[in-house]
C-alpha cells in the first residue's frame, strides 16, 4: 500500500502520518536546515573575531602611530640639542682663539715692558754711579 501511495506522491513515516515529502527527503532537508544554521553562527563568531581583532588593529596601530610621533619628537629634540651643542662648542673655540691673541698681545707687552723696566733701571744705575 505505500507504494501506491509512493506513486502519487504521497508518503507515510515511521509514525504511520501521512506525508506530502518522502520522509528521508525531509528528513535530509531537516538536517540541512540544521547543518545552515550550525554555518551560520559559525559565520556569525567569526564576524564577531574578525570585528574584534579589527578593533585591536585599530588600538595598536594608534599606539604605533602614537609612538612614532614620539620617538619623532625625540629625534627632532635630539638633533636640537646636537645643533645646539656644536654652536656652543663653536662659540668656545672662537673664545679661546679671542684669549689666545689676547694672551700673546699680552706677553709682547710684558716683554716690552720689562726691556723698558730694564733700562730704567740700568738709567738710574747709571745715575747713581755717575753721582
Amino acid at each position: 500500500m505505500s507504494e501506491e501511495f509512493g506513486k502519487s506522491g504521497l508518503f507515510i513515516d515511521d509514525l504511520y502520518t501521512l506525508r506530502v515529502i518522502d520522509p528521508e527527503v525531509a528528513n535530509e532537508t531537516n538536517e540541512l536546515k540544521d547543518e545552515c544554521e550550525r554555518f551560520t553562527e559559525k559565520l556569525t563568531d567569526f564576524r564577531r573575531i574578525i570585528d574584534q581583532f579589527a578593533n585591536i588593529v585599530e588600538v595598536f596601530a594608534a599606539e604605533v602611530d602614537q609612538e612614532k610621533m614620539r620617538a619623532v619628537g625625540v629625534q627632532n629634540m635630539l638633533k636640537t640639542f646636537s645643533k645646539q651643542r656644536e654652536s656652543e662648542q663653536q662659540q668656545i673655540q672662537s673664545e679661546i682663539i679671542e684669549k689666545m691673541v689676547e694672551l700673546d698681545k699680552l706677553k709682547i707687552e710684558y716683554q716690552y715692558l720689562q726691556r723698558i723696566e730694564s733700562e730704567q733701571q740700568e738709567m738710574i744705575d747709571n745715575f747713581y754711579q755717575n753721582q
